[in-house]
C-alpha cells in the first residue's frame, strides 16, 4: 500500500521521466524490477522480497515551502514490510457505537449497548468526501499535503457522527496501530426504496482538524431495515497520542454513484442482538 490513490506515484512515471529532484519512485522501480525478473528472468532479488511492503500513511515528515502554504517531503514515510498480509494483523478491537451524547454526537466505546436509532437527512453535497478531486487530492497527499478535514463544519443534519474520547499512547507516541481492513456493522432504514451509506473513519487531532484514514461506501437494496457489514478499504496508520478516532456516516460522495433520494430520511439504529459496531484491526 501507498499513499495516494493509486494513480499519484505511478502514473507520472509511466507517461515521463521523473521530474528533475523529486527523487526515486519507488513503486514504479518496483514494478520494473518484478517485470525484469517474470519477464526477462533478471536475477534481481525479486523472488525473495516479502508478499507485503505497506507505507504508513502520512509518518512522513515535512517543512514549509517557500511562499505557497505547501509543504514539502524531508524524510519518507516509514514503510514495513510482513511476509503475507496475514501477518499485517495482529488483534482487533471492537467499538461499539451509542446513541446521541453530550455535544450531539454519538460515542464509540469498548461497553456492548443497543435500543437505540438516529436519523439524518439526505443533502444534494456530500458531507465528508473521499477525495476534492481524482488523482488531484491523491497526488498532494503522496507530496506531502494531506486534505484536512473541519469536524466542527460537518452538518449533523445530513451526517451522522460518532467518535472515542482522546487516546494515549500505547507505545512509542502511538495510540494505535491500525493495520489491515477494518469492519462496520450498522442496521439501515430509509423512507426510499433503497440507501447508500457512506462510512469514512477520521483521524481527529486535539484542535478539532482531521484527517483521513479510510472509508467505503454500501448500498441495501433488500427489505429494510436491514442489517448489514461491510469492509472498508485497508490502511496502515498510526493514530498519535491525545488524538481521537471519528466514523462519519452519510450518504454522498461524488467519487461513488448513489442509491439515494434527496430529502430522503435515512435511519441508523443498533437493535438487540444486533449492535452497531466498528472492528479496528490493529498491528
Amino acid at each position: 500500500m501507498w499513499i495516494g490513490d493509486h494513480a499519484a506515484p505511478e502514473g507520472p512515471g509511466l507517461i515521463a521521466p521523473p521530474m528533475p529532484g523529486a527523487g526515486p519512485n519507488e513503486p514504479l522501480r518496483e514494478a520494473y524490477a518484478w517485470l525484469d525478473h517474470y519477464l526477462k528472468d533478471e536475477e534481481n532479488g525479486v523472488d525473495t522480497w516479502p508478499e507485503i511492503s505497506n507505507q504508513v500513511m502520512f509518518t512522513y515528515v515535512t517543512t514549509p515551502a517557500a511562499g505557497d502554504g505547501q509543504n514539502v517531503i524531508v524524510e519518507p514515510a516509514r514503510r514495513e514490510e510482513k511476509a503475507s498480509w496475514a501477518d499485517v494483523t495482529t488483534d482487533t478491537e471492537s467499538l461499539i457505537l451509542t446513541d446521541t451524547r453530550e455535544g450531539g454526537d454519538g460515542a464509540l466505546i469498548a461497553d456492548l449497548t443497543a435500543g437505540w436509532h438516529r436519523e439524518f437527512t439526505v443533502g444534494e453535497e456530500a458531507e465528508v468526501v473521499a477525495m476534492d478531486k481524482l488523482m488531484t487530492t491523491g497526488q498532494e497527499e503522496w507530496a506531502g499535503n494531506p486534505k484536512i478535514y473541519r469536524t466542527s463544519e460537518i452538518d449533523r443534519s445530513h451526517a451522522l457522527v460518532w467518535s472515542t474520547g482522546p487516546l494515549l499512547a500505547v507505545r512509542g507516541g502511538v495510540a494505535r496501530q491500525i493495520r489491515g481492513i477494518p469492519r462496520l456493522q450498522l442496521t439501515v432504514d430509509s423512507t426510499g426504496e433503497s440507501a447508500t451509506v457512506m462510512a469514512y473513519l477520521l483521524d481527529v487531532d486535539e484542535y478539532g482538524s482531521a484527517r483521513i484514514i479510510t472509508h467505503e461506501p454500501t448500498t441495501v437494496e433488500s427489505e429494510m431495515p436491514a442489517t448489514v457489514s461491510w469492509e472498508l478499504q485497508a490502511a496502515a496508520y498510526d493514530l498519535l497520542d491525545g488524538h481521537r478516532l471519528m466514523l462519519v456516516v452519510d450518504s454522498m460522495d461524488f467519487l461513488y454513484s448513489s442509491a439515494n433520494t434527496v430529502g430522503s430520511r435515512i435511519t441508523i439504529s443498533s437493535p438487540q442482538g444486533a449492535p452497531c459496531c466498528l472492528e479496528l484491526p490493529l498491528g
